[in-house]
């Protein structure tokens, strides 16, 4: 019994085939629930919402999809302040005529995870791995900042309380 699935999820599964892999139950369920998502998911809530997707798969079965899914190149995972890693899907550009090479922003004051195309950092890992010669790999970890939200918020507590100091 074969089922239709979503235009990613069947360019990941077909990448496994491509790679001689097996498209087993739990490595499915992990490729369906980070397709349906936007969310920055960590690894316990893709094995709370793959084993609800697929009645059975074991917890440690997950993980090891997560792990095999990331060597093949297949999702990304990306350390963020504060948290557990994330994952996302990493296809490639030609298979969802869209770009899925992007970085993450962390708000540290409301935590906020933000994307961003990973191509405005080109300047600066060319410029580090010239002077320093280190490859910076930016999806790998998120840099820490405050989102506009809180900027805003953080500017105006300020000028409220320089005001209190002068009265």
């Amino acid at each position: 019994m074969t089922t239709s699935a979503a235009p990613r999820v069947q360019v990941a599964l077909d990448a496994l085939r491509d790679q001689h892999e097996r498209v087993t139950r739990a490595r499915r369920a992990v490729i369906e629930v980070l397709d349906g998502t936007e969310e920055h998911l960590a690894a316990d809530e893709i094995v709370a919402r793959a084993e609800a997707s697929a009645p059975g798969v074991h917890r440690a079965t997950v993980y090891r999809a997560l792990a095999t899914l990331g060597e093949l190149g297949l999702i990304i995972h990306t350390h963020v302040g504060g948290s557990a890693t994330v994952y996302h899907l990493a296809l490639p550009a030609a298979a969802t005529q869209t770009s899925y090479r992007h970085a993450h922003l962390q708000c540290t004051s409301c935590q906020a995870v933000i994307d961003f195309p990973i191509d405005v950092l080109d300047s600066l890992i060319s410029r580090v791995d010239h002077e320093v010669g280190f490859l910076v790999e930016p999806h790998h970890a998120a840099l820490l900042g405050l989102c506009a939200e809180c900027r805003v918020s953080s500017l105006t507590e300020t000028g409220h309380e320089r005001q209190a100091q002068v009265d």
